[in-house]
């Protein structure tokens, strides 16, 4: 293409010996719209997750149950004593009675002493209250994971568990304290947890 009464430093547009055809700028036109448009998408994203709950931010949560740390130290930080819950939800197996499942870690390690619990209603006031039998403590070693459905159930029943649902329980360690969570009530016949059947021998491990 022949350029008339160009300036070369205009010809060459910052790019040493290469002209800028048009439709070689149209196409810098275009990418650099999408960047813009890709950039702003991405700052919306960042600002939007201002809005969700600290919790959800500070843990990553790949399965349905919930994460939770009981007994924090000072600045709300984990320490040595606190118990961590993690993946916590109620698995219903029929439409008033299922079980919980969640792993419970302690560097110090601790005891899982109490749960107590009721349904939320949909304005999040407190529901008709849960039944929560737990086979005896559960003891949590030192640095070592307690898988709940490793063991013998901790059975949860009431006048219903509508799955889809949430449920206040209060975990009730014995070194970490009392803490209240809200908890998913999970269909425990779906293909994700239809398999999952708590086992009557304790043991340790990891799912």
């Amino acid at each position: 293409m022949k350029h008339i009464g160009l300036n070369p430093s205009k010809r060459n547009c910052g790019r040493t010996g290469l002209a800028t055809s048009p439709s070689r700028s149209r196409r810098s036109r275009v990418g650099t719209r999408i960047g813009a448009a890709a950039a702003s998408l991405t700052l919306l994203v960042g600002v939007s997750a201002c809005g969700f709950d600290v919790q959800t931010l500070q843990h990553y949560q790949p399965s349905d149950g919930v994460d939770v740390n009981v007994g924090l130290g000072a600045g709300g930080q984990p320490v040595a004593s606190t118990a961590k819950v993690r993946g916590l939800m109620i698995l219903a197996r029929t439409p008033t009675s299922g079980f919980l499942s969640a792993t419970l870690n302690s560097t110090a390690g601790d005891e899982l002493t109490d749960v107590t619990g009721n349904l939320l209603k949909a304005d999040l006031s407190t529901g008709a209250p849960l039944t929560i039998k737990m086979p005896g403590p559960i003891t949590v070693a030192p640095g070592e994971p307690t898988v709940l459905v490793n063991r013998a159930p901790i059975e949860v029943s009431g006048s219903g568990l509508p799955t889809g649902q949430t449920a206040r329980l209060t975990l009730t360690f014995e070194k970490a304290g009392s803490r209240q969570v809200e908890v998913p009530i999970i269909d425990g016949n779906n293909r994700t947890y239809k398999n999952v059947t708590p086992s009557p021998a304790p043991s340790n491990g990891t799912v």
